[in-house]
């Protein structure tokens, strides 16, 4: 069974062995000796080529397209900040002029081009072999992406909000899917979907505004490939009227959730049962800091596969990105990370 074929596996059941999947990108670049900015992000051959070897060297079952959020936000007009350790937003779009605004022509938008070419390129190298990731933004990030975070949860505190977040994600969800469609032709095998704000919003709004679009978008791509759902912070709220965070992200049906280290993946386990993969969920504050020892990182690594892998539907991960600073420490927390999963990951 190759890399590909045990990553799907473990969606449906349980694998031969724990699929090792961490979530890479700062690292593959810093591995490869390349600027992340100027480099990584901007050309297809340097993001693969890094990819494929990091994949290579420490035995990962996937490799992925991710770089930022801001593809999508930038065919629609949203300037990039290349001064940051990533791109980010240098401006945003007014929201009381967005529905007067044409919808982007994805094919004419250099980043998107770039990311589409790049799941091609590794189509064409490892397709078959290695699991390909596409990415896209999921509804509720995407309209962060657009307009910021701050000036999408002021809407909220409008009488009329419900109806203002849909008809914001109403008008983005065709050029969503069309990007996920790209993706999928050129050869992914899986479409990641970044949901990184939806804990800032918690189980009522998240319901209310987000939940159908959410749907309908996982629901047009798992037509063709499955949706890895990544969902970063402490995404198991549960309401005083009773809303559960993990019980509405699964009932998205995305094949693979990503769960950051904020959620007790043993709860998560119980609640989800064999309706969703996970995927996740070291703590990575505890990879990424140099006051914890090896006996730690060992200890809260273990305790992670320990966790997930009862039933199968899981795949390793940390809790989001893996941590890629300091260079060296990331370099020893990836190796044990492998090792342990090695040793622990079979069923």
């Amino acid at each position: 069974m190759n890399s590909r074929e045990l990553t799907l596996s473990a969606i449906k059941g349980i694998p031969e062995k724990i699929p090792f999947n961490p979530f890479l990108m700062h690292m593959a670049a810093s591995l490869a000796n390349v600027d992340y900015n100027q480099e990584y992000c901007r050309i297809p051959d340097i993001l693969v080529d890094s990819q494929i070897k990091c994949a290579e060297f420490y035995g990962i079952d996937h490799v992925n397209v991710s770089t930022d959020a801001f593809r999508e936000a930038n065919a629609w007009g949203v300037e990039i900040d290349w001064e940051s350790h990533t791109p980010v937003a240098k401006t945003y779009i007014k929201i009381e002029e967005f529905e007067s605004m044409e919808p982007p022509a994805l094919l004419e938008n250099q980043r998107i081009i770039n990311r589409v070419n790049a799941v091609k390129k590794f189509s064409e190298k490892i397709g078959g072999n290695q699991c390909i990731v596409g990415w896209i933004e999921a509804p509720f990030a995407e309209i962060c992406c657009l307009f910021g975070l701050v000036n999408v949860l002021l809407q909220c505190r409008k009488t009329e909000w419900v109806e203002i977040i849909k008809q914001l994600i109403n008008r983005i969800l065709p050029v969503q899917k069309e990007f996920a469609k790209l993706q999928i032709e050129a050869g992914a095998d899986i479409i990641g979907a970044g949901d990184s704000a939806i804990s800032q919003i918690g189980p009522m709004r998240y319901e209310k505004c987000c939940l159908d679009s959410t749907k309908e978008l996982f629901n047009f791509i798992q037509k063709n490939v499955p949706v890895l759902y990544h969902i970063c912070g402490d995404n198991s709220v549960v309401d005083k009227e009773g809303r559960d965070m993990l019980k509405l992200v699964s009932s998205t049906n995305a094949a693979i959730l990503d769960l950051d280290y904020q959620v007790d993946l043993k709860i998560a386990k119980e609640k989800i049962g064999n309706h969703n993969c996970i995927r996740g969920n070291t703590n990575t504050q505890i990879l990424g800091s140099p006051k914890y020892s090896i006996s730690r990182v060992i200890e809260e690594i273990t305790k992670t596969i320990e966790l997930g892998k009862p039933g199968g539907y899981y795949q390793y991960s940390s809790g989001c990105e893996f941590p890629w600073s300091p260079l060296d420490l990331a370099i020893r927390n990836l190796s044990i990370a492998k090792a342990i999963t090695e040793k622990l990951g079979y069923y």
